[in-house]
């Protein structure tokens, strides 16, 4: 499949309706001008398709009402203003086929009922030269990252000077495990406010002493970098919780030394809450 690329030339002079050419300078540039265009009628990666695709990529996948909520946040064709309405899902749609077309993502439905998901296929991280592993989402997973999605778009409207740093990313930023070394645990993501802060979204209740764990290793041990760089210690962790998980984290947090506890910030997934350090 050819994939074409930005900066494709176009015609100094476009035709007139009826057919006539407007008048150049000279009898060459008019010659040239009556040719077709090379790339006419294929699609192409415009310039906002990379910003979405890179988010898209870095949370591992996002739901289509979620890709119409990143195009919204775009520039419309020619640099006009989007509608106050926004586009329809519709018009995302034909977004979404144009960038299977050019097999940068792959795009199913998987609950009756919802939005179908998009997610880059190994050719679209390529031309984005990302450094990811291939990612076949399993539908188990899909109810969690989702919410995380939720977390850094409402993050990013509130606080566009944040630095959001996915799950993604930080695992592609791991050093190279040796065999029998434990595996560290890996935040749903960090954002610098600029401090640290470690995100996390618990759907399902963990048991105390992996709480306890996680707790340690983000707020006193440090999480392991590559390059014999020293542990990242986060400032705050904010856990977003259902009212089944909340308990759990609350006795994960009375356990920590005192002088820990006020660094762990429980929040509702529901309202999300105040997302400022």
């Amino acid at each position: 499949m050819e994939t074409i690329f930005l900066n494709q030339p176009e015609d100094e002079e476009a035709p007139q309706p009826g057919g006539q050419v407007k008048p150049s300078g000279s009898a060459k540039g008019r010659r040239r001008n009556t040719r077709q265009r090379r790339d006419k009628g294929k699609k192409l990666i415009k310039p906002r398709d990379l910003i979405v695709l890179l988010w898209i990529a870095q949370q591992y996948v996002a739901r289509l009402d979620q890709v119409q909520e990143l195009l919204n946040r775009m520039p419309g064709k020619g640099g006009r203003e989007v509608s106050p309405g926004g586009l329809t899902l519709s018009a995302v749609l034909q977004v979404v086929d144009r960038w299977v077309t050019l097999g940068l993502v792959e795009y199913k439905r998987i609950y009756a009922g919802e939005p179908g998901w998009v997610w880059l296929t190994p050719h679209g991280l390529s031309v984005l030269q990302l450094p990811y592993a291939r990612l076949s989402p399993r539908e188990s997973t899909l109810p969690h990252l989702y919410h995380i999605n939720r977390v850094r778009l409402e993050l990013e409207r509130r606080h566009p000077e944040y630095r959001w740093v996915s799950e993604r990313t930080l695992r592609a930023a791991q050093p190279r495990r040796e065999e029998g070394v434990k595996i560290p645990h890996v935040p749903d993501a960090q954002v610098y406010t600029p401090k640290l802060v470690t995100v996390e979204v618990e759907r399902s209740p963990k048991s105390p002493k992996e709480l306890d764990e996680i707790f340690t290793e983000l707020l006193i041990v440090g999480v392991p970098q590559a390059g014999g760089e020293a542990p990242l210690i986060s400032n705050t962790v904010w856990y977003f919780v259902w009212p089944k998980t909340r308990t759990s984290i609350e006795e994960a947090q009375n356990r920590l030394p005192e002088s820990y506890r006020p660094r762990i910030k429980i929040l509702s997934v529901e309202t999300l809450g105040p997302l400022e350090d």
